[in-house]
């Protein structure tokens, strides 16, 4: 019971941290933009706003997809869900939670080995590793795992009656 708590308060910490870091990208992608506009019209062109925009919508929506995952935000089909009584509902939960888990592990392991394989890639105009875009994979898979587990361990407590209310 204590684990299961601790899993879920550092789950909802990685979820505001994720927040916050969202909103600094965005922040960044404006004012990236805001400057690229700008110099276009009065300077020259900046050679590299494109791509560094490009890489922070990248990093947030993976992070993005993992806040929308722990608070349920992702478009579902529930029709199944709809028409089952409670102890089965709540095991279907689970199922999907855990499926979506094993999912988002997948794609976190193959994550890390693409990584891996981009040591020399380097960005066209900014010249930066590819590793460093390519993090975020593992990274936002890392978060969405995370908190499918926290979700799959709340819908066993609620199964299990010990629960929050």
């Amino acid at each position: 019971m204590v684990i299961v708590r601790g899993i879920h308060k550092l789950s909802d910490i990685l979820d505001k941290i994720a927040e916050i870091v969202i909103v600094a990208m965005l922040g960044a992608m404006v004012l990236i933009t805001g400057a690229q506009i700008i110099c276009r019209l009065f300077f020259t062109a900046l050679s590299w706003s494109e791509e560094a925009t490009r890489y922070l919508l990248i990093w947030s929506t993976l992070f993005g997809a993992g806040c929308v995952y722990k608070h349920s935000g992702h478009i579902s089909i529930s029709v199944l869900q709809d028409v089952l009584p409670g102890k089965a509902k709540d095991i279907l939960q689970i199922l999907v939670h855990a499926l979506c888990m094993i999912l988002f592990g997948l794609v976190l392991f193959y994550g890390i080995q693409y990584y891996g394989k981009q040591g020399s890639q380097l960005s066209a105009a900014m010249r930066l590793p590819m590793r460093y875009v390519y993090t975020c994979i593992p990274i936002g898979c890392g978060l969405m795992c995370f908190h499918a587990l926290d979700a799959v361990l709340g819908c066993v407590m609620n199964l299990l009656g010990k629960g929050e209310k």
